[in-house]
């Protein structure tokens, strides 16, 4: 079939090619990220001149991440204000909470762009901006003006860092500072990454304050335990040495608690699944710990690990049949990735956390029997 949309999207990215070229910046002035970035973009179909970014009133200012941010964000803005530099806060959907300015000239500049609290800066809603650049990489981001896909944002210079906790591996939001296209300075990102490495400061340290129920829960477990056991909630978690070296990487700490907390929260009880560990699929069982009547997180244990069915069992029984063991939320990921979309690309499309999408990708390969993206792809190919 002919891509129909095709010749609109790449007279888009031409349009900003000619755009930085008339501007005197020559063919490596920008770098393939950006340039990847400009093509993400045209193929969300967002207009070239102007992008209107939507806004969502309802913001978390009692959030964790808030909490943890504000002390810095207020000191470096302290430091700025004799500039016209803005910090603003996300969360993790790119949904700005807050800012710190230091004039009412800046506010000003800051709210006729769309850089203010209640703001949405996600990639595929208002194009290159080095929020949704940080939100896609979970690390950080520079995007000068002449930068950015929409011309209305070519005013401004930006530059971000993800905060990623230091304890579950969660990305929890972006911190970004913007000014005047004209006076970016390079110590811009230097200024963030203070503000970064402070907020994950405060998370260790709260993270060294766990709730004695959660640890007195753990203990008595490990008592009758002679398997891997953990105990884990948004920022603690302990573990005894047999569940280790299964839940060594970051990425394995936030997949187990996003498990276990929507297992608590929708079966309101324990609960045993498979969960596709980065070492292998494992069954896992978990049971909620309360402190009085707050949930103050799960003692999960973990069995050993279960080899996923092969790919020639999957054509043996046929993929449609295996396809509808997925639930909606696994089959709408997995055709997003069949496209060719990575997991933050995916995330962002669907309005998930990239670690969501890289767990639910897990047990999807796990509950087809695939061993990669092209072999899902042709799963999907087949079933449509």
């Amino acid at each position: 079939m002919d891509d129909a949309g095709g010749p609109a999207r790449a007279e888009a990215v031409q349009y900003v090619l000619d755009r930085v070229a008339h501007g005197g910046h020559g063919p490596g002035a920008v770098s393939e990220a950006i340039q990847l970035s400009w093509q993400r973009s045209a193929d969300a179909g967002l207009p070239t001149d102007h992008v209107a970014v939507p806004f969502d009133a309802d913001v978390d200012k009692d959030g964790r991440l808030r909490w943890a941010a504000a002390p810095a964000m207020a000191a470096v803005s302290a430091d700025l204000s004799d500039l016209p530099v803005a910090l603003l806060l996300s969360d993790h959907t790119g949904h700005v909470v807050d800012r710190w300015a230091g004039s009412s000239s800046t506010s000003d500049l800051m709210d006729g762009i769309g850089a203010a609290p209640g703001y949405v800066c996600r990639e595929e809603l208002v194009g290159t901006n080095s929020i949704g650049l940080a939100l896609l990489t979970s690390g950080p981001a520079v995007v000068r003006g002449f930068e950015h896909y929409a011309d209305n944002l070519t005013a401004v210079s930006c530059a971000s860092s993800a905060v990623v906790h230091p304890a579950t591996g969660q990305l929890l939001g972006v911190v970004n500072a913007t000014c005047p296209g004209s006076i970016y300075n390079p110590v811009m990102p230097a200024l963030v990454g203070r503000v970064v490495a402070e907020t994950r400061r405060r998370l260790i340290e709260e993270s060294r304050v766990p709730s004695s129920a959660l640890r007195a829960a753990f203990l008595t477990a490990r008592r009758r335990s002679k398997g891997a056991l953990a105990a884990i909630s948004a920022n603690t978690m302990f573990f005894n040495t047999a569940a280790g070296p299964i839940l060594a990487a970051p990425a394995d700490r936030a997949l187990l608690w996003d498990w276990a907390e929507r297992a608590i929260r929708d079966h309101h009880g324990s609960l045993e699944a498979v969960v596709a560990y980065t070492s292998g699929p494992r069954s896992t069982r978990c049971e909620p710990v309360y402190d009085g009547s707050t949930l103050a997180g799960a003692v999960v244990r973990i069995g050993p690990r279960r080899n996923p069915p092969s790919t020639a069992a999957l054509l043996d029984t046929g993929p449609a049949s295996r396809w509808s063991l997925l639930t909606d939320s696994e089959r709408t990921i997995a055709e997003q990735v069949a496209r060719g979309l990575t997991n933050r690309e995916t995330a962002a499309l669907l309005f998930l956390s990239p670690h969501t999408v890289d767990y639910h990708l897990r047990q999807i390969f796990r509950t087809l029997g695939v061993q990669s993206r092209v072999e899902l792809a042709r799963v999907v190919e087949r079933i449509r």
